[in-house]
């Protein structure tokens, strides 16, 4: 059965995208993690149900640039020195921790915030520097590690300085998938375990109660602890969530959220528990939710995906009332739209300049 996944009561940030967020790239050498190229092809995207998909359908993509691992926390450092960022977990003082991750100390302070949930723990002072709070763990190799606690709208404003974008969800799961169009993992349809060894990092044992460490690892693990895909993507499945630029639609929730993809360390090889770790795996979470198991990568590249979406038209409404011509227009600008917005007078003065030009033309 699925876990429910943590959420933050109130953490909601009201933004729109299309399927691109394009970034103004300034040239030359990129910061964060090294791109690497995907050749344009067709793909058949998604799986069952047991993935969060739903359904397969066939998708069409130019060729675009992708990170080779997630954010590491070497990365988001330099990106928070020079813009002096501070994350949504920082703004509100706290974030989710899974609680096989804590000593007894941390556990016997945090408050437990999600009721279905007990084995997630909002931990006071939880963020990507310190991913258990303040009795966070020292590790040597702290730098090769993911930058964790991160919230769709703090990816979306590193991919920005770094002259990048989020992938589409379907950019992500192709790029992840490596050369084979259809395998579920990184490597080809072969469980996890292929050769006797471990090709990702994600729970082993009874959930929640131990998590074994038989892939060499209890919690999270450094971006190139596995073996690369055949396009050089390293930790595409298992570890962390990694989110993307699409919006995700649910039944069960009213509230926007955006997609996320890849399972993470807590997730299981058949989907006994938690989710099925395998290239299609999805859900969805609101823009300003992040915890322990939350990363992402950037990309570049025109977008697309082939499944364009129109911006949310109550939302446009409501900002045209509230803010006139203006507030929509910037709205649009901001969440990277190429669409223009006019005034019932400018269009009218644009159809009669389009008909002086037909005039003319007879």
């Amino acid at each position: 059965s699925e876990t429910p996944w943590p959420r933050c009561a109130g953490r909601m940030w009201r933004v729109f995208t299309l399927l691109g967020l394009l970034c103004d790239a300034a040239g030359g050498k990129k910061p964060g993690a090294a791109l690497k190229k995907i050749p344009a092809r067709s793909f058949t995207m998604g799986g069952d149900e047991l993935s969060g998909a739903p359904g397969t359908v066939q998708v069409s993509l130019q060729e675009y640039k992708i990170d080779e691992t997630p954010v590491t926390n070497a990365h988001f450092r330099k990106f928070v020195r020079a813009t002096k960022y501070r994350t949504d977990a920082e703004k509100f003082g706290w974030s989710f921790v899974i609680n096989s991750s804590l000593s007894e100390a941390a556990l016997l302070e945090a408050e437990r915030a999600v009721q279905d949930a007990p084995q997630w723990v909002a931990v006071e002072g939880a963020w990507w520097r310190q991913p258990e709070g303040s009795d966070s763990k020292q590790r040597a190799n702290w730098d090769e590690f993911p930058a964790v606690h991160i919230s769709w709208t703090d990816a979306i404003a590193y991919c920005e300085w770094a002259g990048k974008r989020l992938p589409t969800e379907a950019e992500w799961e192709n790029a992840a998938r490596g050369k084979r169009k259809e395998s579920l993992y990184p490597w080809d349809d072969a469980r996890p375990t292929a050769n006797g060894r471990w090709m990702m990092n994600i729970w082993q044992g009874p959930f929640p109660q131990e998590d074994l460490g038989e892939d060499g690892y209890r919690g999270l693990s450094p971006v190139k602890a596995f073996p690369a895909n055949s396009y050089g993507l390293y930790s595409t499945v298992g570890n962390v969530w990694e989110w993307t630029a699409d919006p995700f639609r649910s039944r069960q929730s009213e509230e926007e959220q955006w997609t996320l993809k890849g399972g993470s360390f807590i997730d299981s090889v058949d989907g006994e528990f938690n989710h099925k770790a395998t290239v299609v795996t999805r859900m969805g979470n609101t823009a300003d939710s992040g915890s322990y198991n939350t990363g992402f990568r950037c990309a570049t590249g025109k977008g697309g995906g082939g499944r364009k979406r129109p911006p949310d038209q109550k939302m446009l409404q409501k900002l045209a009332e509230e803010g006139g011509v203006e507030a929509v227009q910037e709205y649009l600008k901001k969440t990277g739209s190429d669409a223009s917005v006019m005034t019932p007078e400018q269009l009218q003065k644009h159809r009669d300049r389009l008909k002086e030009l037909q005039s003319e033309e007879l």
